[in-house]
């Protein structure tokens, strides 16, 4: 081999090494950084290319590839598991803020509400005719139909907030798979750009934690990401998400494909986007519709019992409450009509149509178009007659019906918002079972404010008390939370040991690259000694000549 060799072969050290000081200054500068991959150098040595029988020096030393320290299964199984973590961190938050909504272990707590409300008519039962006692009734009652709005509203402002945060989402996803697309074009024009891989890798986990996602790389080394089957990217195209609201006001999210926008509200199953789908269609109406039964079937049975009564002005017949549904009737009479939710439904506020001829019942839904086959039930009372008519988890009684009878009726949605108190009067409060007008015991008389009062321990509200309806509710939402809870607490754990088994994979440790900067350094100055070595053989040589 001629002398100049040497040279050569110090020139591909110090070439080398300076790119492998590189890398390494590389690692330690994003030991910090979000999402990055360790990066490591692969040597080889360069053959001299000559044949011989005996062994032959090669040329030196190259830089093969510059590695990703990459594990495909670890970052596959840290996006599923984060994803999940995702889902039940916006389920346990959710549910923290629906906890305070129902609170009940203030002293300001809604059953409190209830209770008092109930006694205030037990006061009233001892002073039938008081004013103090009827005013101080009323108080109450405009104080419980405060605190039902209140927590009705509450709800009803946290679906809002959510659409709202997931308006927020969908646009981030947008941005985000733009990015991801501009990503893929670099990677694909410029393979070794393993920054880009990084920056690309942290948007795809990002995305998968708003919206459970696959993906997979093709040839050109572009990802194509996929949402339920369908495309968000794919072959350089980028089909874009929106959302807006449905016919039932449920969260709608719309995909862009080739051939327009779908529904892609059925195609999300995890991530922060299906909680909120979760928490603000599923979860909150669910309470808001055990409120309005709870505010209906309360209403209902004061209002059906104080209709019984009489005010000290002699006014019979009359609603302590706001009548929270619609009635037209349109052919015959009846004496009395109460209605009873046993449960809520899909069709719990639909409007019905109910017909009598004198023998039969018949029973319509009018908003679905389909006959509804109910089941009857009658008795009389003295010289009144009632027939009980249920259907859907919904009671309707009807006091004296005329042979011919036809009326349609719809409980309000959002019943809550329509619950207020319909007495002004104090006089018109129907404390008392007999006219006092016209007796002789006068407003001493206290039967139906005793019978309102006893309605606190009848189940009127559905199977339950109301105060042990409520209480349901509140005892649901705590075991919902602390199981939300449980859930957060696990994923936390499985993210963190899949981060730390990245981490010993692909995370930076700076004592190794510590090692690696000195031995790096120490190759270069070697490389280069080399050189300056191979120049003074040289020099000796040009003294010889001379």
């Amino acid at each position: 081999m001629a002398l100049t060799a040497l040279f050569d072969i110090g020139k591909t050290g110090v070439l080398t090494y300076q790119k492998a000081l590189e890398v390494v200054s590389h690692n330690i500068s994003n030991a910090a950084t979000e999402g990055y991959t360790r990066q490591d150098v692969i040597f080889q040595n360069m053959p001299s290319g000559t044949i011989s029988a005996r062994g032959v020096s090669g040329r030196g030393v190259k830089l093969a590839d510059i590695r990703r320290m990459y594990d495909s299964f670890i970052e596959l199984q840290l996006k599923t598991e984060s994803s999940r973590n995702s889902y039940w961190d916006v389920i346990q938050k959710g549910m923290l803020r629906l906890e305070s909504i129902f609170n009940d272990a203030s002293d300001v707590a809604f059953s409190n509400a209830i209770n008092d409300f109930f006694n205030a008519w037990q006061e009233l039962s001892q002073n039938p005719n008081g004013t103090a006692e009827r005013s101080l009734l009323l108080d109450k009652a405009n104080y419980l139909v405060q605190r039902i709005q209140v927590s009705y509203r509450s709800l009803l402002d946290e679906r809002y907030e959510i659409f709202q945060d997931s308006q927020n989402l969908v646009n981030e996803i947008n941005r985000y798979i733009d990015q991801i697309n501009e990503l893929n074009e670099k990677i694909a024009a410029s393979p070794g750009s393993l920054d880009a891989k990084d920056q690309r890798e942290n948007l795809v986990k990002k995305l998968n934690d708003i919206v459970q996602i696959t993906y997979f790389e093709d040839n050109a080394g572009r990802y194509s990401i996929l949402l339920g089957g369908m495309p968000l990217v794919d072959g350089g195209r980028v089909y874009h998400m929106s959302l807006g609201l449905d016919a039932n006001q449920n969260m709608q999210f719309r995909l862009e494909t080739p051939s327009g926008y779908i529904d892609a509200t059925e195609l999300i199953q995890g991530g922060k986007l299906k909680a909120e789908i979760d928490l603000r269609d599923s979860v909150i109406p669910e309470y808001m519709n055990r409120m309005n039964m709870l505010v209906f079937d309360l209403a209902e049975a004061v209002n059906a019992q104080h209709r019984k009564g009489y005010g000290l002005d002699g006014s019979s017949g009359n609603n302590f409450f706001n009548q929270i549904y619609d009635l037209n009737l349109t052919v015959g009479s009846f004496d009395d009509i109460i209605f009873k939710i046993n449960n809520t439904n899909t069709n719990t506020y639909d409007q019905y149509q109910i017909q009598f001829d004198g023998t039969n019942w018949t029973v319509t839904d009018n908003t679905t178009s389909s006959s509804v086959t109910p089941t009857v039930t009658t008795w009389t009372e003295g010289t009144d007659t009632y027939y009980k008519l249920s259907f859907n988890d919904v009671e309707v009684t009807i006091k004296n019906p005329s042979n011919s009878l036809d009326f349609n009726f719809q409980i309000k949605h959002h019943t809550a918002l329509f619950f207020d108190v319909a007495i002004s009067d104090t006089n018109r409060i129907a404390a008392a079972g007999n006219d006092p007008t016209g007796s002789t015991s006068g407003p001493m008389d206290n039967t139906n404010a005793r019978a309102i009062y006893g309605l606190l321990d009848k189940t009127i509200v559905g199977n339950y008390r109301p105060i042990d309806f409520y209480r349901a509710i509140v005892s649901e939402v705590g075991v919902y939370s602390a199981s939300a809870q449980t859930q957060k607490s696990f994923q936390e754990a499985l993210v963190q040991e899949m981060e730390k088994r990245r981490q010993d994979i692909s995370g930076v440790s700076l004592d190794e690259e510590a090692v690696n900067l000195v031995k790096y350094q120490k190759m270069y100055e070697a490389s280069a000694r080399v050189i300056r070595v191979a120049d003074e053989i040289l020099a000796t040589l040009f003294e010889m000549v001379r």
